[in-house]
């Protein structure tokens, strides 16, 4: 009787090993299918990202919506594959021009342009900081991508 016991005791002893090598695996397979899955940091990707992004300074202006919404959302998708030296400034202006976007979609007057002269004006503290970030994303695409965004006049020697 002692031995069927432990017997059942090992077959439990395995079992349990077994399932717990099983769910270490599926936790692994998950979070490399989730990292693959993630953008990839890189010069080359957010100069893509951020071709695709140029003369968002005139979609805003302009405010053609089909223009602007692809525009910024390149500009979104240069966040997430911008090298860490660029991220914060690209998503400043990210952020910036969303929140100026939102306002200007759930503004009460159709005037577009009157809520973009209201959004900016709610906005005006943020101003200097916000050409700061766009000074230094102008000058890194230019010397990285050889692209010169909106209205620069900035040129690079390559």
């Amino acid at each position: 009787m002692s031995e069927n016991t432990d017997n059942n005791s090992r077959r439990r002893l395995i079992l349990v090993v077994a399932l717990a090598m099983v769910v270490v695996g599926v936790i692994i397979a998950v979070t490399i299918a989730i990292r693959s899955r993630e953008p990839q940091r890189s010069v080359s990707a957010v100069c893509t990202d951020l071709e695709q992004a140029k003369d968002l300074d005139r979609a805003l202006t302009s405010l053609d919506p089909a223009t602007l919404e692809q525009r910024l959302g390149a500009l979104r998708s240069a966040v997430k594959t911008a090298p860490e030296e660029i991220e914060p400034q690209i998503a400043a202006l990210a952020s910036f021009v969303s929140a100026i976007v939102d306002q200007i979609n759930e503004a009460p007057t159709i005037d577009r342009s009157e809520a973009l002269a209201d959004a900016l004006a709610t906005r005006s503290a943020e101003v200097d900081a916000i050409t700061a970030a766009g000074d230094v994303v102008e000058i890194w695409t230019a010397e990285n991508c050889g692209i010169e965004l909106g209205g620069a006049t900035t040129t690079v020697a390559q």
